[in-house]
């Protein structure tokens, strides 16, 4: 049923969905979707959710691999994670975040998900930060500029931007904020 939501979202957008037509598309009777999904707003909750979860899979795995670089590398590995969780289908990615109904019904943000692993990642290089370390608010502003600038690189740069600057001023931007 979420798979035949998001054809019909790529389709028709947001507006012309209908159960029915979630129903029609997925080969179901209206009554099996309204098993799982009592409207067509916690459909569109658990299509978000679905999106957060894959992108949490994909950054763990980023904080994994770079639980031994340095500050620029971990930076690195983070937006590339975005990167790579969003390019495989921008449009899919930019419907999600546009026009996609999710806040309302509780899901739970990408930085308040990554609020402690990004503090723990983190922690190894308070040295760099400055007098002033207070991790759980740079924790908070990395995970925040991790969501924000991840999606701008990859679904809002303007023309003549590639993927490769863009991606580099991301990264460059946090560490100038993380070392500042």
């Amino acid at each position: 049923m979420l798979d035949a939501a998001l054809v019909l979202l790529k389709r028709i957008g947001t507006h012309a969905i209908t159960t029915n037509r979630i129903a029609e598309t997925a080969g179901v009777s209206i009554g099996s979707v309204y098993q799982y999904f009592p409207n067509k707003h916690s459909l569109f909750t658990a299509l978000h959710e679905r999106h957060v979860d894959l992108v949490s899979e994909v950054i763990h795995q980023k904080l994994r691999a770079s639980a031994e670089s340095s500050l620029e590398e971990l930076i690195e590995y983070l937006i590339d994670g975005m990167i790579e969780a969003h390019a495989v289908d921008p449009e899919l990615s930019e419907l999600l975040q546009s026009e996609v109904p999710h806040r309302a019904d509780g899901t739970v943000d990408f930085a308040m998900r990554f609020q402690e692993p990004f503090r723990a990642a983190l922690a190894p290089h308070v040295r760099r930060f400055g007098r002033k370390i207070d991790l759980d608010t740079r924790a908070f502003v990395v995970a925040n500029l991790v969501d924000a600038l991840g999606h701008a690189v990859v679904l809002r740069r303007p023309r003549g931007l590639s993927l490769a600057k863009a991606r580099a001023e991301a990264c460059k931007a946090m560490l100038a904020y993380l070392v500042s």
